[in-house]
């Protein structure tokens, strides 16, 4: 099992493990060269007055649905547009300038695709390579887990032997050294590929992802959309300068009768406590702390955030892209061991 389903999904495994090795931090550097402001010590201008700046720029008849400020000093604004799905253009904060569209890096927008769909275009495009492409990498994921138990399995040190089967020798050949590293590499980076493989088939697989969810006691979390363009900017101001007096350093996200505020910290990083407004003047009317909401949105955050390593910050994600990039060379490791073996046994044979 351990040979043979390794044959045929070694490289699609590999593939996956470096896109994902490089989306672990597209959130930290993804909007590098897009939103960098400068502020100069200077205190942002007023929420409605970047808002209406924004609005004149925009042609048309698109509209502003939301926008998105972070307590990084110069980290631009991001204002979300009504059209098309994920537009939104970097607004400088301090002299109200739209610095361009929000655009994902191509970095990042390559290694998606190589990890979500086998390069297949998204379905935004109607595109049959990602249904096909989902589904390839769906497989080679569910066998990545067979892989590994198996693999477990054949390296199962007998009693007493558990130093030497943690052992990587370099005195003993060249293949000696490669079996040992894929072996203790494999043993070593166990972990992290399974809890990438059970929250990543989430993403492949519709009755996979009901199934996890029914088993952790919920019906599947429905996406949040947020479509209804603003109706008062200052409305808006006088919300958001509420929320900020009390949080100051935290993400806050802003649209049409809602602010989310992200918790941030250690554990689930989509954490939010929402808090809701009055459309005539902004005044707060309810507050939903993050432990009130429904379990579906729990477990959807906890999904994601322990996907991509991110539930202890830098700390994990650095764990994390040791494991994925061990992960990649393993299948490069086995297929040299096996063709070893086989230029063994043919020299035997002959």
């Amino acid at each position: 099992m351990h040979l043979w389903l390794s044959v045929p999904f070694g490289l699609i495994v590999t593939l996956i493990c470096l896109s994902g090795a490089i989306l672990i931090f597209e959130k930290d550097f993804g909007h590098i060269g897009q939103a960098n402001v400068v502020s100069n010590g200077n205190k942002p201008l007023p929420l409605d007055s970047i808002l209406n700046s924004t609005a004149a720029f925009l042609a048309g008849s698109n509209q502003i649905v939301g926008v998105t400020t972070y307590p990084d000093s110069e980290h631009a604004y991001k204002v979300m547009l009504a059209k098309p799905a994920m537009a939104a253009l970097w607004v400088d904060q301090y002299t109200g300038n739209v610095i361009g569209k929000y655009e994902r890096a191509k970095i990042f927008k390559l290694a998606s695709s190589a990890h979500r769909r086998l390069f297949g275009k998204s379905r935004a495009h109607g595109a049959f390579g990602a249904k096909t492409g989902k589904l390839i990498i769906g497989i080679a994921s569910i066998s990545l887990l067979l892989i590994i138990f198996s693999g477990l399995i054949v390296w199962w040190p007998a009693k007493g032997n558990v130093k030497n089967k943690l052992t990587i020798s370099t005195d003993k050949g060249c293949y000696r050294f490669w079996f040992d590293f894929h072996c203790v590499g494999g043993v070593l980076s166990t972990l992290v590929l399974i809890i990438c493989i059970i929250t990543g088939l989430n993403w492949s697989f519709g009755w996979y992802r009901t199934a996890l969810y029914s088993t952790l006691g919920s019906k599947v979390s429905k996406s949040t959309i947020h479509k209804t363009p603003a109706e008062n900017f200052i409305v808006w101001e006088n919300a958001y300068n509420a929320i900020k007096s009390v949080n100051p350093d935290s993400e806050i996200r802003i649209y049409q009768g809602d602010v989310d505020v992200v918790e941030g910290g250690f554990g689930n990083q989509q954490a939010y406590k929402t808090y809701r407004f009055d459309s005539k003047d902004g005044k707060i009317t309810t507050i939903l702390p993050y432990s009130e909401k429904e379990r579906s949105n729990h477990i959807k955050g906890w999904i994601y955030t322990l996907h991509v390593g991110s539930w202890a910050a830098w700390i994990s994600k650095i764990f994390y892209l040791l494991c994925v990039i061990i992960g990649a060379t393993l299948p490069i490791s086995g297929y040299y061991l096996w063709i070893k073996r086989l230029i063994k046994r043919k020299h035997r044979e002959s």
